[in-house]
């Protein structure tokens, strides 16, 4: 037997395992229990339990979920598999996503879950072979596979699935080639380019179901050139044949009526003092990001590339929060002592225009609730310290508090008992506060876009009452001014659905790309504003296409399968 056909002959028999699975587990799923078990995390939408009642009793144990963008692709997904974990039926699961998405993910299954994944690049991961969960990229899982693939996954969740569709590419042959029990593929749009997508996704799913690619074709490619038209007299024979393997949920479909959202950016002219301090300041990181080794020691730049990233983030963040990250890095680095501590000691003068106008903002608002997010301990100080001075009530939500203390907070702040809430990214995990707030200030800003969203989504949230307003504060002419204005509103970031935005980064950092660290190097390369403006409105043109694509994905995909 030639190898093409052992391989065919080997998909039939995986086929007809997976079947003989699916009648002989489908029985057990009349109840689900992980719903009650999570009454407390997550409050999924009736159109959410019935996808996951379709992938256990009809479709298991591989399917596609299909839904729109924005309608929570990631909680059907973690219902299933906490579904499946409560059941004894899986203890390993690994987790396939583009590099933007991790944390994302991880997070998601933490904070609805009760479920701790670990990322491959965090210090406590072990390797594959020792830890029972884990969430991997796609460009680690590739140079892993050899690894990965030693052991059999009781579950494998694979997201931006759509990724995967080239037959040809590694990335594609190593999900193929992967031992698992279960498995479910993630995307909104299934049929991104070509019809052959959408085969190549169920014959991911179910190998040897479509038979060949060829065959395919044949029946339902209009267009062999392109495959971009279904045949007219195959039409509801191909949805047909997409709704056995795939569960797909329209916008149109549902009843969710979400808040709008109104943004306001203010790009605020530092004072003489400030600008010339980030001016210093960024010419002391260059000098750090060019002394940066290269070649053989990636793995020591990455650590360089990292720390200079904890400066810039302070220096946008406040004074306060670039003086405290000079004076430590001057008592690791005595030859740099003498630069580091006079940069420092200008900082103790400096009182930042964002704090102004903060102050102004909040003055405005009276009474209203406010929650203001910030990078840094030093800054949520700090301003604690100076909106009570004024006489409104604030306390910091900080990652170092108890998780009581974090409760009292929450519950003065939903009951009216408190004004201004001021959290850093890393207290913010689990927060629900749209039933009394619906403004958000980004006094700083992250450059991963997901983490804004992230943020935002504390107030905007099903069952947010109002519109929600989001105040981002910016130095004029500084990089977070760059960002902001050349590639978030070009994308008109601050109303995409998380879906749309999602996709898109994962399109764009595609490989070990990584948008902070690219705009990092793009501002430390930058001898001057003229180029880094130049190369940040580039860099902005490549998401927008990035966005232009996906919809026209978005348009095919509803075409084809409606």
């Amino acid at each position: 037997m030639s190898e093409p056909e052992q391989q065919s002959a080997s998909q039939r028999w995986y086929s007809l395992a997976l079947r003989a699975q699916r009648h002989r587990i489908a029985a057990s799923f009349d109840r689900l229990l992980a719903p009650a078990v999570l009454y407390d995390r997550v409050r999924p939408h009736s159109y959410q339990l019935r996808v996951v009642e379709q992938v256990l009793r009809e479709k298991a144990p591989a399917a596609i979920l299909a839904d729109d963008v924005g309608l929570g692709k990631t909680i059907e997904a973690g219902l299933i598999y906490k579904e499946l974990a409560l059941r004894g039926l899986v203890r390993t699961a690994l987790v396939l996503a583009p590099k933007s998405l991790l944390s994302q993910w991880q997070q998601e299954l933490r904070e609805h879950f009760d479920e701790d994944f670990v990322l491959t690049d965090e210090k406590r991961f072990r390797g594959f072979e020792v830890e029972p969960r884990v969430i991997c990229s796609l460009p680690q899982f590739v140079r892993s596979f050899a690894r990965i693939n030693s052991h059999s996954w009781d579950c494998v969740i694979a997201d931006e699935a759509h990724l995967l569709a080239n037959p040809a590419s590694r990335r594609r042959q190593c999900v193929s080639e992967l031992r698992s029990a279960w498995r479910l593929l993630l995307t909104a749009t299934p049929v991104a380019n070509r019809i052959t997508d959408l085969y190549s996704l169920i014959d991911l799913a179910v190998p040897g179901r479509l038979g060949t690619q060829r065959e395919f074709e044949a029946e339902y490619v209009a267009d062999p050139g392109t495959c971009r038209v279904v045949r007219p007299d195959r039409i509801a024979d191909l949805r047909n044949l997409a709704r056995e393997h795939m569960c797909r949920t329209r916008r149109s479909d549902t009843d969710i009526a979400f808040a709008g959202r109104a943004v306001d950016t203010r790009s605020i002219s530092a004072t003489p003092a400030e600008d010339a301090l980030i001016s210093d300041v960024t010419d002391y990181l260059r000098v750090l990001f060019r002394r940066a080794p290269v070649g053989s020691s990636k793995v020591n730049r990455g650590a360089v590339i990292r720390e200079i990233m904890a400066l810039q983030q302070s220096l946008s963040s406040s004074p306060q929060a670039i003086e405290c990250s000079l004076r430590a890095r001057a008592e690791k680095h005595p030859e740099e002592r003498g630069e580091l501590l006079a940069l420092a000691d200008r900082c103790a003068a400096i009182v930042s225009a964002k704090e102004a106008t903060l102050l102004d903002v909040l003055a405005e608002l009276r009474d209203e609730p406010v929650l203001i997010f910030t990078l840094r301990l030093e800054t949520a100080a700090r301003l604690r310290e100076v909106i009570r001075a004024r006489g409104r009530s604030a306390e910091s939500y900080i990652g170092a508090l108890s998780r009581s203390e974090r409760e009292t907070l929450v519950q003065r702040f939903n009951s009216g008992g408190l004004q201004t809430l001021i959290a850093t990214d890393a207290g913010a995990e689990g927060l629900n506060l749209h039933q009394r707030c619906h403004i958000v200030v980004n006094y700083d800003l992250h450059w991963n876009p997901m983490r804004i969203e992230q943020r935002i989504g504390r107030v905007h949230r099903l069952g947010q009452s109002r519109d929600v307003r989001v105040l981002n504060f910016v130095l004029h002419e500084t990089i977070d001014d760059y960002v902001v204005r050349l590639l978030y509103q070009k994308i008109s970031l601050f109303t995409m659905t998380v879906g749309a935005l999602e996709t898109v980064l994962s399109e764009v950092q595609e490989g070990e790309f990584d948008l902070e660290e690219r705009i990092l190097e793009l501002l430390l390369q930058a001898d001057d504003r003229t180029k880094l403006r130049r190369e940040m409105a580039e860099l902005g043109d490549d998401l927008l296409s990035a966005r232009e694509r996906q919809t026209a994905a978005e348009s095919l995909t509803a075409e084809v399968l409606r």
